[in-house]
């Protein structure tokens, strides 16, 4: 039973207020740092408790009864130099300048210099023309920029004091979380883009109770709603995940767990919580945590703490494309580092759908023009897709600038439809105590064949974003 939208939809900086956090598959594991819960979150094994607030849900749908509406925003405010909080500050002009590229429908990001109330507003030009601006839980502006050829630049006005009262006021299109027990799906516009397992997934008969896990996603859609991902395939590595995270030839504290292959028994990555929830005008999202447990000791350890931030935005209405971000933090968990020898394969993976398992189905294209011949290669971009129920489509997963051993290098499987970023295969790796390893990629679903030239376009705009400044008006 899904929760309806309406039960669903929160203001930037609102969370979810569900009960729940704890791992529960091993208990008695300590870890540190990123695992300690600092709000209310939708944890391992939280289907019992979430289950009647979804039965409440359902009761006041069946019976008419509207839940009552958030709360409207209250009144902005801004930090003066000395920290007091002047109401009449939250005012500014924001410059935008394209920099080298013409932009398009492109997601614009800005930091306030003071406090602003986490909501939705209006940014307006010099024309009188106005675009919908959300501002985040960490003082954020986010808006899209319609148009602005290249080496121009172009001003906006904010007034804090006139926030919108709702998502739907602010934009036509929104982005909005559907949750259910083990899953939260996210849509634009009513269509879906991802589904996260922030519980266990449902493995088949032919699979045993190693392959139940969370933290991960599956499916991915095509605008037109094609799946684009595989999970729990047993007839083809059952192991791969959608879009997951493990590392494959490791060392920890003596031991040599692999965190990818989970029936070899000696690692496996499991969700902690997904503790922050939101839904807006220009992305939606969430943040959760998963641990790296290494089973090949006497004991159960965990090895890393890993954070997610996903990000899914509204779609861009001349260009039918859907995106989202994910940006990975693995920070180790104790005192000793995981050493990652070189490796063809480990890091952030794709698997596609099932029906692309026949090679002939299934096409790879990489920034450098390669298809599967770029395995081992270096490359900004690579699109992977093919036909699934007889409509082609793909995504394209674009590498950020400020990834480690950037450009980084590719496993493309010889026969499978699987991708995977390897930056271990050019030597050693390793996350120490105290520096956390960060990846960070953005995802672009279409239908059809790939459009090298507008993937382009895409990851200039993701790598080198126009530049922002703000002023106090």
């Amino acid at each position: 039973m899904k929760t309806p939208a309406r039960f669903s939809t929160m203001l930037p900086g609102q969370f979810a207020a569900f009960s729940g956090m704890t791992n529960t598959r091993f208990p008695g594991v300590p870890s540190t740092g990123m695992n300690q819960p600092d709000r209310t979150a939708i944890g391992h094994g939280n289907a019992a408790r979430l289950f009647p607030l979804l039965l409440l849900c359902f009761l006041l749908a069946c019976t008419g009864q509207e839940a009552e509406p958030p709360a409207p925003p209250s009144p902005p405010v801004s930090a003066s130099p000395d920290g007091v909080i002047d109401e009449e500050r939250a005012s500014y002009t924001i410059t935008v300048s394209a920099g080298s590229f013409d932009r398009e429908e492109t997601i614009v990001s800005l930091q306030f210099p003071g406090a602003v109330v986490p909501g939705y507003y209006q940014l307006t030009d010099d024309a009188g023309h106005s675009t919908a601006l959300q501002v985040d839980d960490r003082n954020s502006g986010w808006f899209i920029l319609d148009e602005l050829p290249a080496g121009e630049s172009k001003t906006y006005f904010f007034d804090g004091s006139q926030p919108m009262e709702s998502v739907d006021e602010a934009a036509d299109e929104t982005v909005l979380p559907v949750v259910d027990p083990g899953t939260v799906t996210f849509t634009v516009n009513g269509n879906p883009v991802l589904n996260y397992f922030h519980g266990d997934n449902d493995p088949p008969a032919e699979l045993d109770e190693r392959y139940r896990r969370g933290g991960y996603i599956h499916p991915v859609y095509s605008p037109e709603g094609v799946e684009l991902t595989s999970h729990l395939d047993p007839d083809g590595h059952p192991h791969h995940a959608g879009i997951w995270s493990a590392w494959t030839n490791t060392r920890f504290n003596g031991n040599t767990p692999d965190f990818w292959n989970i029936h070899q028994n000696t690692g496996r990555v499991d969700i902690d919580t997904m503790h922050t929830l939101w839904s807006g005008a220009v992305h939606g999202g969430f943040r959760a945590r998963h641990h790296f447990y290494d089973l090949s000791g006497d004991e159960p350890a965990v090895a890393l703490n890993e954070q997610w931030e996903v990000r899914v935005y509204r779609s861009p209405e001349a260009t039918d494309v859907l995106f989202f971000d994910l940006e990975v933090t693995q920070t180790a968990n104790t005192g000793h580092p995981l050493i990652l020898p070189e490796y063809r394969y480990g890091g952030i993976g794709f698997r596609g759908h099932p029906d692309w398992g026949d090679p002939g189905n299934c096409s790879f294209l990489t920034s450098g023009g390669l298809g599967r011949d770029g395995h081992a290669t270096r490359a900004r971009w690579a699109h992977i897709g093919g036909y699934t129920g007889g409509q082609l489509a793909g995504i394209a997963v674009l590498g950020h600038p400020s990834n480690y051993r950037f450009p980084q290098t590719m496993r493309i499987h010889p026969v499978d439809p699987f991708f995977n970023f390897a930056p271990t295969q050019l030597g050693d790796m390793r996350i120490d105590p105290g520096n956390p390893y960060v990846a960070r990629y953005r995802f672009v679903t279409y239908d059809g064949d790939p459009d090298p030239g507008l993937i382009d376009r895409l990851w200039n705009d993701y790598a080198y974003p126009p530049g922002v400044t703000v002023h106090e008006r």
